[in-house]
């Protein structure tokens, strides 16, 4: 029985390489650029319905905010070239289109909404 047992393993450890092609394994990622490649690959290839029709009208944009407001997620996609904004619901759907003032571009620095927000403001008490 022991023989056997030897035999049987022997056995197994020559023919584990040649069944190795016939099995997947999980590719390896290393390094930083990497792993940012891989995960915009598996955003994009995740992504479906009006928010894969807008990313391949006008690509990837790094101006994306998320918010939960009230319980419901919304995100918006500004693209400053194009002077537009897109407001999507949590399952992905278009909920309005804005076009966004190319100018004021500090209101795109926070999450609430600045609309009407008027940078220009007279100073009566300055000394200028």
């Amino acid at each position: 029985m022991r023989k056997f047992v030897w035999t049987f393993a022997l056995a197994l450890l020559v023919a584990t390489p040649v069944l190795a092609s016939e099995i997947w394994y999980a590719p390896q990622v290393t390094g930083k650029k990497e792993r940012k490649y891989v995960r915009h690959f598996l955003y994009v290839n995740n992504l479906y319905g009006d928010k894969k029709a807008v990313y391949d009208e006008y690509g990837y944009t790094p101006h994306r905010t998320r918010t939960a407001d009230a319980g419901r997620i919304k995100e918006q996609w500004i693209y400053l070239e194009h002077g537009i904004e897109f407001v999507f619901d949590q399952c992905g759907a278009l909920l309005e289109t804005h076009t966004a003032d190319v100018e004021h571009r500090r209101s795109w620095a926070y999450q609430r909404d600045v609309r009407g927000y008027d940078e220009n403001v007279p100073c009566d008490d300055c000394d200028r």
